[in-house]
């Protein structure tokens, strides 16, 4: 069973680039066709699917996701970050309601549980006690792989860590005593990890632009904000389960160098 994560593909119209930098339409376009090469069974967005989705261009941005994200091979699963609107995510995928969008089912033994952290007007997560009777209804025993956009806690990013998450004392609870495998994220823009409530954190590369996490560039500006972002190649991350192993792999999808033989 293979799952690829992707996250924070930033959706602008078709040709608007974002930060005057990146097309994120081109870009997921280049994301789909590389998932459909690499053959996951199932792809899960973790979230910031649009960019401003609180605003008037909102719905045109689904619509180009949904348009692009129409063409993967695998089944879709999506999660809302800070800048989307559950009502336009919804909408858009085929999922309506007012209700938070999670998921959660069984993979060969494993057990995927994906929780919704939108708190509107917020740029930090929250959990609910409602958002989490997802979690808490899954029987205990078995192993079990989240997806959440935000972080449950500090990445040791000080701009990003800025913006707390508000439930991660009742998810800590939550997972007590469950085989918890990792908690896989996006939001930060990095790929980092951090050891947590007896799991581990995972954030995914972002799809659109990278935040700098050398420690210097971080110190050097008020509130630990970034010198800027990094535009690098795509990045996909794999879960691969066996079933009774998850081994995670960070993929590049686009050219690179090699690979080279070695000598003799």
């Amino acid at each position: 069973m293979r799952i690829a994560q992707i996250t924070d593909t930033h959706m602008r119209a078709r040709g608007e680039l974002w930060k005057g930098r990146v097309d994120p339409a081109a870009t997921l376009a280049r994301l789909v066709a590389a998932l459909n090469r690499i053959g996951p069974d199932l792809v899960v967005h973790t979230g910031d699917v649009a960019d401003s989705a609180d605003r008037e261009d909102g719905a045109p941005q689904y619509a180009v996701a949904a348009d692009i994200l129409s063409g993967l091979k695998a089944p879709l699963r999506l999660l809302p970050g800070n800048h989307d609107t559950r009502a336009g995510l919804g909408a858009a995928f085929g999922r309506p309601g007012d209700g938070f969008l999670g998921f959660s089912e069984e993979a060969r033994g494993l057990r995927l549980v994906g929780l919704d952290t939108l708190e509107p007007g917020r740029t930090g997560g929250r959990l609910c006690a409602d958002r989490l009777k997802l979690l808490e209804a899954v029987p205990q025993g078995g192993p079990v792989l989240i997806f959440m956009h935000h972080p449950p806690c500090p990445m040791g990013l000080p701009f990003m860590d800025g913006f707390p998450f508000e439930g991660g004392a009742a998810l800590a609870r939550a997972i007590a005593g469950r085989e918890v495998l990792r908690i896989a994220c996006g939001h930060v823009h990095a790929d980092v990890e951090r050891h947590w409530a007896g799991t581990l954190v995972s954030a995914a590369p972002a799809a659109s632009a990278q935040l700098p996490v050398d420690l210097p560039a971080f110190a050097e500006s008020p509130r630990g904000l970034p010198a800027g972002f990094t535009v690098e190649p795509l990045r996909i991350r794999l879960h691969d389960w066996d079933g009774a192993t998850l081994t995670v792999k960070t993929v590049m999808v686009e050219a690179v160098e090699g690979p080279f033989p070695f000598p003799p």
